[in-house]
C-alpha cells in the first residue's frame, strides 16, 4: 500500500477512500442499480483505469483499458485491451459498465464498442457518456481556464475540443440509436432507460474545486463535500452533463 494510502486509510472519512465528489456523481447512481442485482455478479467496467467504479461499489470488478496508470484499487482485476475487440467471451458477465468512455472513440467506432459491450453482457449494459452542446460548451470553458491556470492542456477535455476524435460531444439520440442498432445487428433484444446525471452548474462548481492548487479548497473539494453526496446527487435538474443509458437484455 502506498504511503498516502495508509494515511487515508486511518482518516476519518476512511469510508470514503478514493473517492471524489465528480466521479462519484457519475458512478453512485449505476451503483445504486447495480446493488439490487442478486447474489455476487461478474462485473466488467470498460475504460476503468486503475480505479474506476470499484471504490463506490466495493465489489469486485475487472476492469479493462488500453493502460494502467496508478492509483489502483485492489478490488480492480486489470485487464489490458480494447473495447474494439474485447478478450471474452460472448455473455461472461452479468453486467457491464462504461463511463465516460465512449466520447473518446471517433463516431464510426462506437457501435462497434457498443455492440462488443452488448456481446461480452449477459443482463445489463450500462453507459454513461457526456451529451450535447451545452455540455460540450462548458468542457470549452473548463479547457480555457485549465490552460490559463497550468499553461497546458488537460487531455481528456482537449480530446473533447480539438478533433483527436469527432469534435464536440455525441447528442442523446446519437447514442440510443447507436445501441439499438448494436443489439439489431447481434440479434439481442433489449430495453433502454435513460437517467439525466449530474446537472451543468453543479459540475462547473466542482470541477473548478478540482482544477484548484489551494490545500485548503482541495480538502473541501476533495473531502468535505463528501459527505454532501446525498444533497448532491438530488441535484439532476436539466441541463445536465451526460445521459446514463440503462440497458436489460430480456
Amino acid at each position: 500500500m502506498e504511503k498516502n494510502d495508509f494515511w487515508a486509510k486511518l482518516s476519518g472519512l476512511s469510508f470514503f477512500y478514493r473517492w471524489h465528489p465528480e466521479v462519484a456523481l457519475r458512478y453512485l447512481p449505476i451503483v445504486s442499480e447495480i446493488k439490487k442485482y442478486p447474489g455476487t455478479p461478474k462485473i466488467l467496467e470498460v475504460g476503468s483505469g486503475g480505479l474506476g467504479i470499484a471504490p463506490y461499489l466495493k465489489k469486485p470488478v475487472t476492469g479493462l483499458d488500453l493502460e494502467f496508470e496508478p492509483p489502483y484499487h485492489p478490488m480492480l482485476h486489470k485487464v489490458k485491451g480494447s473495447v474494439l475487440k474485447l478478450p471474452f467471451a460472448d455473455g461472461s458477465f452479468d453486467i457491464v459498465l462504461t463511463a465516460d468512455m465512449l466520447e473518446h472513440l471517433p463516431k464510426s467506432k462506437r457501435q462497434k464498442a457498443v455492440s462488443e459491450m452488448l456481446r461480452v453482457a449477459r443482463d445489463k449494459l450500462f453507459i454513461a457518456v457526456p451529451c450535447g452542446k451545452e455540455a460540450y460548451q462548458q468542457d470549452k470553458e473548463l479547457d480555457s481556464e485549465y490552460q490559463e491556470k497550468y499553461h497546458r492542456r488537460y487531455h481528456f477535455l482537449e480530446e473533447h475540443l480539438e478533433g483527436k476524435i469527432d469534435k464536440g460531444l455525441p447528442e442523446e439520440k446519437e447514442i440510443y440509436d447507436t445501441i439499438l442498432s448494436s443489439a439489431q445487428s447481434l440479434k439481442k433484444k433489449i430495453e433502454i432507460k435513460t437517467f439525466n446525471n449530474e446537472n451543468l452548474r453543479l459540475r462547473q462548481f466542482l470541477m473548478r474545486g478540482w482544477m484548484s492548487n489551494n490545500i485548503f479548497v482541495n480538502i473541501f473539494f476533495r473531502k468535505i463535500l463528501l459527505l454532501a453526496l446525498p444533497l448532491l446527487r438530488r441535484m439532476n435538474k436539466k441541463p445536465v452533463y451526460r445521459q446514463i443509458f440503462v440497458c436489460q437484455l430480456i
